[in-house]
C-alpha cells in the first residue's frame, strides 16, 4: 500500500524507502557491455581479456574484443579497427566483441561462438528475455539472418575449431536482413527455461544453407563479421518496479526505482501527469513539490506499471510548524561523533533519514535538550524530522 503524506502520519513511517529492491540487478548477463577487462586488448582473438568471456570448450573459433583503450587501435580500437577498414562506435560505453559467422573458406559451416557464465541459472518455467546488438563490420561481403543465443550448461561444442555447434538457439533473428553496417540492430526473443541453463552462447546456429546468406556484390570470397554489445537476459515476470513512496526536504533529490542497467533501462519510460520525462531503470528527480511518477516497463512484450509518490518538505508545511522550528537546534553542524539537540517540545519523535531517505535512526523524545551519538553514521548529508503534536519539523546537518 502506498503512503499518502497526511498532516500528522508519523514521519517514521513515510521515511521507508525499500531501496535495497532498488539497487538487485536484474540482468543475468556477466559483463554484458563487454566494458570490464582484465587487460586492454592489443591484437585480435583477445575476447578472453573481457572478464567472464570465452570461447566454446571445444570450438568456438578466435573472437575478438575491441576497445577504446586497445593498444594497437590500428587492429582493436573503438570506433576504428581491423587495419582501420571498419569503423563503429560502441552501443554503449568504450567496447564490443567481434565474431565471424559464416565464410566462403575451405571447410563449409565456417563459425566462431562467443561465451559465459550466467550470474546465475534460469529458473524452470520461467520465461526470459533475451536481447543483444549486432552491426555488420565495414569489410563484410556477405550477412546473415537467423544470428542467435543459445542456453546450456556449458556443454555445447564443435567437432573443429572453426566448426558449426550442434545446437538449436532458443532466440534466434527472423524478422529483419542484418545487413546494417551503420547502425546496431537489436536481436531480442523469449523462451521458457528447462532450469538447466547456466550459460550463454552467442553466434550462427545454422547451417549455411539454412543462415539465408545475403552477398554484397559478387566477390570472389565473402564472409560476414558481426560486432557484438549489450547482452542482456532479463525473467519477463520481473514486477515494475518504481520504488516506496518517500519523503524529501525541499531543494534535495531522491533516487527512484532501480538501479540502471544494461538490457533494462531502454524497457523503462518515466511520466509525470502523462508525459514522458524519462527513459531509464531509475533516476535521481528534484521536485519543488509533491509529485507522484509512473515507470512503464514492457519486457518482450510484457507490461507492467508501478508508480511512487516524491513529498516534498518545506512546501504546504503543516499549520504551527513554522514557529516550532525556531527552538529547533542541532549542533555541532557539521558533526563528528556526538550531536546536540534542542527540541521546541518535550513529547515527540525523532527521525534521521539519508539523502536515499531511508531511515537510520529513530527514538522517542521525552526532553527538550539531549545528545545522540552518530559516531556510526557514514559521512554525508542527513535530515533530522521531528514529529510534534501540531506537525512536522525538519534540520539538515552533515556528518564528517
Amino acid at each position: 500500500m502506498k503512503i499518502k503524506v497526511l498532516r500528522k502520519t508519523t514521519v517514521c513511517a513515510i521515511l521507508l524507502i525499500a531501496h535495497t529492491v532498488s539497487l538487485a540487478q536484474v540482468n543475468l548477463v556477466s559483463n554484458s557491455s563487454f566494458e570490464d577487462l582484465s587487460s586492454c586488448p592489443s591484437n585480435q582473438a583477445q575476447i578472453y581479456f573481457a572478464t567472464g568471456w570465452n570461447i566454446l570448450v571445444n570450438g568456438g573459433g578466435t573472437p575478438d574484443l575491441f576497445n577504446v583503450c586497445c593498444t594497437d587501435p590500428f587492429i582493436c580500437g573503438v570506433p576504428f579497427n581491423i587495419g582501420n577498414s571498419t569503423f563503429q562506435y560502441a552501443h554503449l560505453g568504450n567496447g564490443y566483441s567481434g565474431i565471424e559467422v559464416v565464410g566462403s573458406y575451405n571447410i563449409d559451416n565456417w563459425r566462431e561462438y562467443i561465451q559465459s557464465r550466467l550470474k546465475k541459472g534460469l529458473s524452470a518455467g520461467h520465461a526470459y528475455c533475451v536481447k543483444f546488438y549486432a552491426s555488420l563490420s565495414d569489410q563484410s561481403h556477405a550477412y546473415i539472418k537467423p544470428l542467435g543465443a543459445y542456453f546450456d550448461n556449458g556443454s555445447i561444442s564443435a567437432l573443429t575449431s572453426y566448426g558449426l555447434a550442434a545446437a538449436t538457439p532458443q532466440v534466434y533473428n527472423t524478422t529483419q536482413l542484418l545487413n546494417d553496417t551503420t547502425n546496431w540492430m537489436k536481436i531480442e526473443g523469449s523462451f521458457t527455461a528447462t532450469g538447466n541453463e547456466t550459460y550463454i552462447t552467442i553466434g550462427n546456429f545454422f547451417t549455411d544453407s539454412s543462415s539465408e546468406i545475403g552477398l554484397i556484390g559478387s566477390p570472389p570470397v565473402w564472409f560476414a563479421y558481426y560486432y557484438i554489445d549489450d547482452i542482456s537476459v532479463i525473467d519477463t515476470s520481473l514486477p515494475a518496479y518504481a520504488g516506496n513512496d518517500t519523503l524529501i526536504y525541499s531543494g534535495d533529490s531522491v533516487f527512484i526505482g532501480r538501479q540502471p542497467e544494461i538490457g533494462l533501462d531502454e524497457d523503462c519510460i518515466w511520466f509525470v501527469n502523462g508525459v514522458s520525462i524519462d527513459t531509464v531503470a531509475g533516476l535521481w528527480v528534484w521536485p519543488d513539490s509533491t509529485t507522484t511518477y509512473m515507470v512503464q516497463q514492457t519486457i518482450c512484450g510484457n507490461v507492467k506499471w508501478d508508480t511512487v509518490t516524491v513529498s516534498v518538505y518545506g512546501t504546504g508545511m503543516a499549520e504551527g510548524t513554522h514557529g516550532l522550528t525556531r527552538g529547533f537546534r542541532v549542533y555541532p553542524n557539521p558533526a563528528t561523533n556526538v550531536l546536540t539537540i534542542e527540541s521546541p517540545v518535550t513529547n515527540a519523535t525523532l527521525c534521521i533519514s539519508n539523502l536515499l531517505g531511508q531511515e537510520v535512526w529513530r527514538q522517542e523524545v521525552f526532553e527538550k535538550n539531549f545528545s545522540i551519538d552518530v559516531s556510526k553514521l557514514g559521512k554525508g548529508i542527513y535530515f533530522i524530522y521531528l514529529q510534534t503534536e501540531k506537525g512536522v519539523i525538519v534540520k539538515k546537518f552533515m556528518k564528517e
